[in-house]
């Protein structure tokens, strides 16, 4: 946020205006808006994003006359991106200095082939890396792919944003542009790979009582918007009021 105004993702063609959050649909996001503006999708590949997408400093009322949202997911499936993405994920798309400190200083297994077993003892040791760094305990800035959902997103709740769910984007966004974004539907359509993260095993196969606990631990503001975004929906129809 810039004063009284807050920087998101634009398109050049259409009213339309988005706040990234990493790790909750972040790609999709940004390839929905450029194929809007260039009518095809950029890539299929995560890393190659387009170098002349438009981030502009709006006003809340321009916010407000235009189409603006923000997306909010699931702070278990968000946790277990990260995991099966940049932690055990190929090479060339992790972060080889988280999987150095967790050898170094936690449990981490590694490796082509690994137990559930395993993998709940990696993410409980992901989970308790994570909290150090969110509580400050260790020095430098929190990675915005692991920081909270609240922290990005609570500038766009007070400056009146949209709230949609990653898992339910497409019907959610349609409705609340309500016919005002010209190609809409075929953007849509033209995007079909979300860059969803290759997972080797079901997460309902790893996570424990123990493990959601611990998630819920540190993410309780994320559980509680994530909660309530999903309600509103549910019961309104529409996108919920929420108060800070």
């Amino acid at each position: 946020m810039t004063g009284q105004r807050l920087n998101v993702l634009s398109a050049r063609t259409q009213p339309l205006n988005g706040l990234i959050t990493l790790k909750v649909g972040s790609t999709f996001v940004r390839n929905l808006i450029y194929t809007l503006d260039h009518g095809a999708p950029f890539s299929d590949v995560e890393k190659a994003f387009p170098t002349d997408l438009l981030t502009r400093d709006l006003t809340r009322e321009t916010l407000a006359e235009e189409v603006s949202f923000f997306v909010v997911r699931d702070p278990v499936e968000r946790l277990f991106s990260l995991y099966f993405d940049k932690v055990i994920g190929l090479p060339e798309n992790r972060f080889k200095f988280v999987t150095k400190v967790l050898t170094e200083n936690r449990i981490f297994h590694d490796g082509p082939a690994l137990t559930i077993t395993q993998h709940r003892e990696n993410i409980m040791s992901l989970i308790g890396y994570i909290d150090v760094r969110i509580k400050g305990l260790a020095a430098g800035p929190v990675n915005p792919h692991w920081n909270k959902q609240y922290t990005r997103v609570e500038p766009a709740i007070r400056f009146g944003l949209k709230a949609v769910m990653l898992n339910r984007f497409e019907p959610q966004l349609l409705q609340i542009a309500d016919g005002r974004i010209t190609g809409l539907k075929a953007a849509f359509a033209k995007v079909t790979s979300r860059n969803r993260s290759r997972h080797t095993v079901e997460i309902s196969e790893v996570l424990t009582p123990e493990i959601y606990d611990k998630i819920t631990a540190v993410y309780a503001e994320d559980i509680q918007l994530y909660d309530l975004v999903k309600t509103g929906w549910e019961v309104l129809g529409h996108p919920p009021e929420i108060n800070l």
